[in-house]
């Protein structure tokens, strides 16, 4: 009896490759789309690929998801999938202009999957840490070539042509890193339920159209936001996925947990794009295992990442109850805005990535928003600051310049922290009030009165001898000015 072999592979460099703007020409949203789309599938068809090459059983394949899988192998069939797999990784580096890396580890089913697990990732560190190992050199030392670049710029533009119409993927020998829509020596049957078996290939694809049937460019979303025209990109990742996955006992667990997550992800973004508050507000560009990133117009995309935001909540409550640990409990995430209607999405794209890293550095389930990192239960406190803003404005006849007035106080504190002469001086709680007063007089009214003091709380608290501007104001007049269609 041949010995099982655990096989671990997956890619690297996700968000450098995303981010990469097409500099041969073209659409960039379309080149956007069609990278997303292919990073979204090439870890759930490799594994079926190879288990067709190998002619194995499809139930071999532990689990799949976007830059990662897992297969039970024979110890004889490790040699042929190591052929094919660095005939892969060649075929992706190349691909991706050495963006992404397609590693991968095996080792042998003794002892407890702990034990195993440990022995992969330790396989997995060493070869990402040797970039100029002997099955990539070649690739490396190769002289630059502007035609390759344009070759893939091409392919992704068009891969993202059949993206709404195709029913399945296909995966040929020929060209190992590049997907086909209904063709190819393999293919699957594309699917938007989860739980479904190894036979299809789980793919959400939620696109938000234009009048003409064809996808909604940047500049038709952000047209569809309520207040100013702006849109932007969302990007949410679970916290610390990795730990919650090694700490479970069993390769069943492991698997159970993988398949969990993606299907949660895949199946509350499929679902939620397509109520009236986000199917023509919101495109789904990448559903990972452990997270996922959208673009559409702004407030559709701040009222998905709560919705998302409540949802994981009562997800990770109901399955990981169990669980004395916080790991993989959380999510974080980070609303990234596009600084001009024509910016390139690919840049936009790095900016909510680069964000997304600030606010999990800063705190498990921590919220990047307009420049300000918030607990989610702070977004409350912004979003009744913005209800009162906008009562102010709509009803009282304040002007909205004057959101820009109480702004100006936050960029004035947060120059002055560079400056350790003046932090003192505009720090002192007196001077934030008056300041604070000055913009938004004193009235007669009761009601308006009561309105004012619930502001002037909202951005500096009701503690009067720790006054201070709280990142949750700053987030409440940002969010108070867009949505009333003052421009910045």
């Amino acid at each position: 009896m041949s010995l099982q072999v655990f096989l671990q592979a997956q890619l690297t460099g996700a968000n450098e490759f995303l981010a990469a703007e097409n500099s041969a020409g073209g659409d960039q949203l379309q080149d956007l789309a069609g990278r997303c789309a292919w990073l979204n599938l090439y870890c759930e068809v490799l594994p079926r690929a190879l288990l067709s090459e190998l002619k194995l059983s499809r139930m071999l394949l532990g689990s799949s998801s976007a830059e990662q899988f897992l297969l039970v192998l024979a110890e004889e069939d490790i040699p042929r999938a190591r052929d094919l797999l660095t005939r892969a990784a060649e075929a992706v580096s190349k691909l991706s202009g050495n963006t992404l890396r397609l590693l991968w580890a095996s080792t042998e089913n003794l002892g407890a999957w702990p034990v195993a697990r440990k022995r992969l990732d330790d396989a997995m560190a060493a070869y990402g840490s040797t970039p100029l190992s002997s099955t990539e050199a070649a690739s490396v030392l190769e002289p630059f070539n502007p035609l390759v670049k344009e070759e893939a710029s091409g392919y992704f533009q068009s891969f993202a042509e059949g993206l709404t119409s195709a029913k399945a993927v296909g995966w040929s020998r020929e060209n190992p890193a590049q997907l086909l829509w209904d063709g190819g020596d393999y293919s699957w049957p594309l699917t938007e339920q989860p739980g479904a078996d190894n036979d299809t290939v789980l793919f959400p694809r939620r696109i938000a159209l234009n009048d003409a049937g064809e996808r909604a460019s940047a500049y038709e979303l952000a047209q569809r936001a309520d207040g100013t025209a702006q849109w932007g990109v969302l990007i949410g990742d679970v916290d610390q996925f990795d730990s919650q996955l090694r700490r479970v006992g069993t390769i069943e667990e492991h698997i159970h947990l993988s398949v969990l997550f993606r299907d949660f992800f895949a199946g509350e973004l499929s679902l939620l794009c397509t109520l009236p508050d986000f199917w023509r507000k919101v495109t789904v560009l990448y559903c990972a295992g452990d997270g996922f990133a959208v673009m559409g117009s702004w407030d559709a995309l701040l009222a998905l990442a709560r919705e998302l935001q409540r949802l994981f909540e009562r997800f990770a409550e109901q399955n990981l109850q169990g669980a004395s640990h916080l790991e993989g409990k959380s999510m974080s995430m980070a609303l990234a805005l596009a600084p001009e209607e024509n910016s390139a999405p690919p840049s936009v794209y790095a900016n909510a990535a680069e964000a997304l890293r600030q606010a999990k550095t800063a705190e498990s389930g921590s919220f990047y928003l307009f420049g300000r990192i918030l607990e989610p239960k702070r977004l409350a406190d912004a979003e009744e600051l913005k209800s009162s803003l906008i009562h102010l404005v709509r009803e009282f006849g304040y002007s909205p310049d004057y959101i820009q007035d109480l702004a100006s106080i936050y960029r004035e504190a947060s120059s002055s922290r560079s400056s350790r002469r003046k932090a003192a001086r505009i720090d002192k709680p007196w001077r934030i009030y008056m300041r604070l007063a000055r913009v938004i007089p004193q009235s007669r009214g009761k009601e308006l009165t009561n309105l004012r003091k619930d502001v002037i709380a909202s951005l500096i608290g009701k503690r009067t001898t720790a006054l201070k501007l709280r990142p949750s104001g700053r987030v409440g007049l940002e969010w108070a000015r867009l949505a009333i269609g003052s421009k910045s």
